[in-house]
């Protein structure tokens, strides 16, 4: 999470000695696709917050409509909460 936390809000504070400490936990490889795999997600998560989506799924796993969603999550699930 603190990898996360860092290139979210301060992308400066990740320099060489951060990567050398995460070096200790995973190699290059893993590194860059943690990397990918997070922004990707804060990416289409951020984006489907502008367009007001609710989540596709409901808290025990079933696929639900937009309208059932929100039925479930009230006005502004978690998710979408930072799009308000």
């Amino acid at each position: 999470m603190r990898h996360v936390d860092l290139i979210v809000s301060d992308p400066d504070a990740i320099d060489a000695a951060y990567y050398e400490e995460l070096r200790q936990h995973l190699t290059d490889d893993e590194i860059v696709e943690l990397g990918n795999f997070l922004l990707f997600n804060l990416g289409y998560h951020t984006f489907f917050g502008t367009l007001k989506f609710y989540p596709m799924f409901s808290p025990d796993g079933r696929l639900v409509s937009q309208e059932e969603s929100q039925r479930l999550y009230g006005a502004a699930p978690a998710s979408l909460q930072a799009a308000e």
